[in-house]
């Protein structure tokens, strides 16, 4: 068989035709797993709320919201476990 530059054309256009059916299977499956995929509520916890709030303030706005402080120190006490008697002890 003699390589032509046709037939490099021709071999290099169906491996492009592959690849792009390749990463239109892999879009398709991604999608299909995003909607069997439940969605994650953090509406049953006050705390998550006010913690995903906080995450949008700048560090300067964080220094001065009170609410936040406390959402942080509470979210830490959960995290390690930690009484109330403890608390001085961090």
């Amino acid at each position: 068989m003699k390589l032509t530059a046709e037939t490099s054309l021709k071999g290099i256009a169906i491996a492009m035709g592959a690849i792009a059916a390749l990463m239109a299977a892999t879009e398709l499956q991604r999608a299909l797993d995003e909607e069997a995929a439940p969605a994650i509520s953090i509406s049953d916890d006050p705390l998550r709320q006010t913690l995903q709030h906080c995450r949008t303030l700048t560090p300067e706005e964080l220094e001065t919201d009170i609410a936040c402080q406390e959402a942080w120190a509470e979210n830490r006490q959960r995290f390690f476990g930690m009484s109330s008697d403890n608390q001085g002890a961090e």
